[in-house]
């Protein structure tokens, strides 16, 4: 390996800026950092379309970018697109535009996956980390259009919920308030305060009264004042921020632009970031705060160095689980049963890996899957698998792609009743690959939960063995297990029909 293999190029395009880091991902060290203020997607928020003439603007500062890239010799370099622009309603003519002026293709990031990688960034760049989050703590993560919020305790992630509430969002609010309300200022406070409330009642009851340490991303006018020049980080005192809040909120642009060294564009986002950050530091019951100026640019890097193998990823992918757990939770998903499926079916995968061939990213996505496949049964326990596919794929799971959000809804679907081969109108919205792992998957979570069919947990142990014309399955119990093996037969045609083999259940008595 060269030494310019080591270096990163990542391109983000957002929905106000467009910015590029190179990044030596073996030491970690930031080699160049470039950011133009071409704001390709400022209306996007009132529902409009990415103006045509920006896309130029767009294309000529990612030829700059290319360019930069190719003067440090990196040869390996991806460009992002931001969730929130992936929703504007020409999303898809911008991302081919750009890539006829300029050969590079936007991959488009989830709220999970911008989220998740900047609490990678967060945990392996800020010194303080682990001490913060091994009690109670809050990553408070603004983007421009959304909010989320991780919560950790004893040093795992307990929840992570996303807000569609953002400073470029309530900018544009204040902008309609200024030529409607007599008083935009407490309108729009109330305005932030009661979507925040309406966020906050479903989160988990303990979660609501618990005070947290908390680490504030994207707080880009609080950064600039109170982070040092060359300092990722700076504490915050709860008396600074009024005292700042205050200042604000009577002051002109014209003295703000002075005194915080802002542009026009940025002085309007002050306000609107203040007055919500005020409102998240009540309902979290903040007792300190980090400012830590890590953006998902940053994280974006992280990530690629953990994927080159220099981090250890464990620990993260505890993250995922945790999340689609919170979301089990939230939905009452039965634990026994939940965690039992979720046992047999990783025991499947991993003793027939010599069928299968899928991948350890997809054994992640069956365990995620295990998790949440039941949630459609809050709304009726009736076909609940198509409710879970509804409700999944509506979901903001941290760290998984919107395809990987796509193949565990379609998982989730299959586990039941339905098979994808006779629901193909709903199951072409995947490429062929990724059908067919939605297939092996499904197969092997039928199996697993036919093994609790009745929710009993009557088989508590199960072994594998692969022949040449048949998969036996070996459980262990000493119940009558008629549904069981009812269940079982009916399930099995659909892993006969993936894999060419035969299951069978076979019974040992424990003899209690």
């Amino acid at each position: 390996m060269t030494m310019a293999d080591d270096y990163f190029g990542a391109i983000l395009v957002n929905v106000s800026s467009i910015e590029l880091s190179i990044v030596n991902l073996k030491s970690g060290t930031q080699v160049e950092r470039v950011k133009s203020t071409v704001a390709i997607g400022e209306n996007i928020y009132n529902h409009e379309d990415i103006d045509f003439e920006t896309v130029a603007e767009a294309a000529e500062a990612l030829r700059g970018f290319l360019q930069i890239i190719k003067d440090y010799g990196v040869t390996h370099y991806q460009l992002w697109g931001s969730q929130a622009l992936s929703s504007a309603p020409n999303a898809e003519f911008i991302r081919d535009q750009l890539y006829v002026r300029t050969g590079l293709h936007i991959e488009w990031l989830s709220w999970g996956e911008e989220s998740f990688v900047r609490n990678e960034a967060v945990a392996l760049k800020f010194d303080h980390y682990h001490h913060l989050v091994k009690h109670h703590a809050a990553i408070i993560g603004l983007n421009s259009g959304s909010t989320t919020l991780s919560f950790f305790a004893q040093e795992q992630l307990v929840a992570s919920h996303n807000m569609k509430l953002g400073p470029v969002r309530i900018k544009e609010v204040l902008q309609d308030l200024r030529t409607t309300a007599p008083n935009p200022v407490d309108v729009l406070d109330d305005y932030i305060n009661s979507k925040v409330d309406d966020f906050y009642r479903f989160l988990p009851a303990d979660l609501q009264t618990v005070s947290n340490q908390v680490i504030l991303i994207g707080a880009e006018p609080l950064n600039a004042y109170f982070i040092p020049q060359g300092a990722i980080s700076a504490p915050l005192t709860l008396d600074d921020f009024n005292q700042f809040s205050r200042e604000v909120a009577g002051a002109s642009d014209q003295y703000l632009m002075e005194r915080l060294h802002l542009t026009e564009e940025n002085v309007e986002l002050i306000l609107p970031v203040v007055l919500l950050i005020k409102k998240l530091l009540t309902v979290v019951h903040a007792e300190k705060i980090q400012l830590v100026n890590l953006n998902v640019i940053d994280g974006l890097t992280t990530n690629q160095a953990i994927m080159a193998g220099y981090h250890k990823t464990a620990h993260f992918e505890n993250q995922i689980l945790a999340s689609a757990e919170d979301l089990a939770q939230r939905y009452r998903v039965e634990p026994h049963h939940m965690q039992l499926v979720r046992r047999f079916a990783l025991h499947l995968f991993d003793q027939l890996r010599t069928l299968h061939h899928l991948t350890t990213r997809d054994r992640l996505l069956l365990e995620v899957a295990t998790i949440v496949h039941d949630i459609g049964g809050f709304i009726d326990t009736h076909q609940h698998y198509l409710h879970s596919d509804y409700v999944l794929k509506q979901s903001d799971l941290l760290g998984l792609s919107q395809e990987e959000t796509q193949i565990i809804a379609a998982v989730s679907r299959y586990h039941s009743t339905r098979t994808p081969g006779e629901d193909l109108a709903h199951f072409q919205q995947l490429d062929s690959d990724k059908r067919l792992v939605v297939a092996k998957l499904s197969a092997i979570l039928r199996l697993a939960d036919a093994l609790d069919d009745a929710h009993q947990q009557t088989i508590q142990k199960i072994s594998v063995s692969v022949r040449a014309d048949r998969v036996i399955i070996t459980v262990f119990s000493d119940d009558e297990l008629s549904l069981i093996h009812w269940a079982f037969t009916y399930k099995a045609k659909f892993f006969t029909d993936v894999f060419g083999l035969q299951p069978v259940l076979k019974q040992r008595r424990l003899h209690k």
